[in-house]
């Protein structure tokens, strides 16, 4: 189960890569690995992060 600190945390990331690629993909482009790793640096280092829904991954 996540905080609610990691979910605000991770949610204001997504916002922000939503915003970019809206306003200016290429400030998207130039900020998205960046945030991904803001992303992988606040996940529990027990729980890998699941990207499954956005890149088409997740297997049931």
């Amino acid at each position: 189960l996540q905080t609610s600190d990691y979910i605000k945390e991770v949610t204001k990331k997504y916002r922000k890569a939503i915003d970019l690629y809206v306003e200016d993909n290429a400030k998207y482009e130039e900020a998205k690995d960046v945030l991904l790793e803001e992303i992988e640096n606040i996940q529990a280092k027990n729980r890998s992060l699941d990207t499954g829904f956005f890149f088409k991954e997740t297997v049931y």
